[in-house]
């Protein structure tokens, strides 16, 4: 996903030194062959009527990994990300995002080591559960670029916090065991931490951050946790606080997720108030070949740990129908409500019906969001539509 765009992009400059050593480290180690994936492929083709006509964006997201495997345990990751991919060849280019090198099995017991650099894990999301359990997706499809392509640089809202810096992780994650508990030491450099503008982005050091995460998963019960600060930092005397808890639980064909937390807190600054949390309810519900999955979602004040101006309330109910968990075509319909409170209080109503086919390893997608509220009576806006990819091989 899109996140810290601006850090990403002076990255390119600043970090030529640690790929150097990190690439020359992977194509010197013995009968050692790097796995060369591409994990996220998203790309969305975005028609709406600007004023002047109707015109077509294309967003992309492309991540690519280059992976030691599970017994060299280092990674390379690189990622391309544009919100008008028709103009990115004049503009763009591949970015470094993070770098990753990890000891195992340390004294002999399940304490893993892994020093990171960029971008690492995204808490709060459930992610965690299938990358490190093998469990299916339990993660919102909600936040994504047709939901929310105003705002492709806070990542849409996936996720509680994410952390991003150069530091290290020590993970403790007993083999064929439910749980796993992680702590995160690292210098931070998120958005919050730099100043200037692309690709002259500086990077304020000297911001120290911790966050521990404990993560459980039992066949029907999922639960994630974490705790987090920052110090020094200039605007808050007592530094940046963040917590989350994240509860999935599910049985047969009844689904509930429930993601809940504060992304910042300056206790300084900041009354503890509702504003500040993030929330997200999501219930599922599939009934023979119809599937019902209602999002609510409270944008907080704060995101990445900065400010957000977007705040408000989503609500999203999605009716999907569809054949066995084999079949190539399932459509719906959306019906889409938000409640808009910055920059200006706002309300939105659209429905939005959908065609999806799926092959082996891509999924297409064609919608057509229809504003019914507010009402435009020259119909300028009234029509968005959407072609979407997502692919992983």
């Amino acid at each position: 996903m899109k996140i810290f765009k601006y850090v990403r992009t002076a990255a390119r400059i600043k970090a030529v030194g640690v790929l150097t050593v990190l690439v020359l480290m992977l194509s010197a180690a013995p009968a050692f062959s790097a796995n060369i994936t591409v994990p996220e492929l998203e790309i969305y083709t975005w028609g709406r009527n600007q004023g002047s006509g109707f015109e077509l964006a294309t967003f992309g997201d492309i991540d690519l990994l280059l992976d030691g495997g599970y017994k060299f345990g280092g990674s390379l990751l690189f990622g391309f990300s544009n919100e008008v991919l028709e103009t990115a060849s004049y503009n763009d280019m591949l970015a470094f995002k993070a770098a990753r090198i990890t000891l195992r099995e340390l004294f002999n017991i399940p304490l893993n080591f892994t020093y990171f650099i960029g971008e690492g894990d995204t808490l709060g999301s459930g992610d965690i559960f299938s990358q490190q359990f093998g469990t299916a997706p339990v993660a919102s499809a909600y936040p994504s670029y047709v939901h929310f392509p105003n705002n492709a640089d806070v990542d849409f809202f996936s996720g509680i916090h994410t952390i991003y810096g150069t530091g290290g992780e020590i993970e403790f994650a007993p083999i064929e065991k439910n749980w796993l508990l992680s702590l995160y030491i690292y210098q931070d450099a998120s958005e919050a931490f730099t100043s200037g503008v692309a690709p002259n982005v500086l990077l304020d050091y000297g911001h120290a951050s911790m966050d521990i995460r404990a993560a459980f998963s039992w066949e029907t019960i999922k639960m994630e946790a974490f705790l987090g600060a920052t110090y020094p930092t200039s605007d808050s005397t007592l530094g940046y606080y963040r917590s989350g808890l994240l509860l999935y639980a599910g049985i047969k064909d009844v689904e509930f997720l429930a993601a809940a937390g504060f992304p910042l807190w300056k206790p300084t600054v900041d009354p503890f108030t509702f504003d500040l949390f993030y929330l997200l309810i999501e219930q599922r519900v599939r009934l023979g070949l119809l599937s019902e999955v209602l999002t609510v979602l409270w944008r907080p004040s704060y995101y990445h740990q900065t400010a957000n101006t977007t705040r408000g309330i989503d609500i999203n109910l999605d009716m999907n129908i569809s054949g066995s968990d084999t079949s190539v075509l399932a459509g719906g319909i959306e019906g889409n409500f938000v409640y808009q409170l910055t920059p200006t209080d706002e309300i939105t109503a659209k429905l939005i019906p959908y065609l999806q086919v799926a092959t082996s390893g891509v999924v297409y997608e064609v919608r057509a969001s229809t504003k019914i509220w507010p009402f435009d009576a020259d119909f300028s806006d009234f029509l968005e539509v959407f072609l979407s990819i997502k692919a992983s091989f």
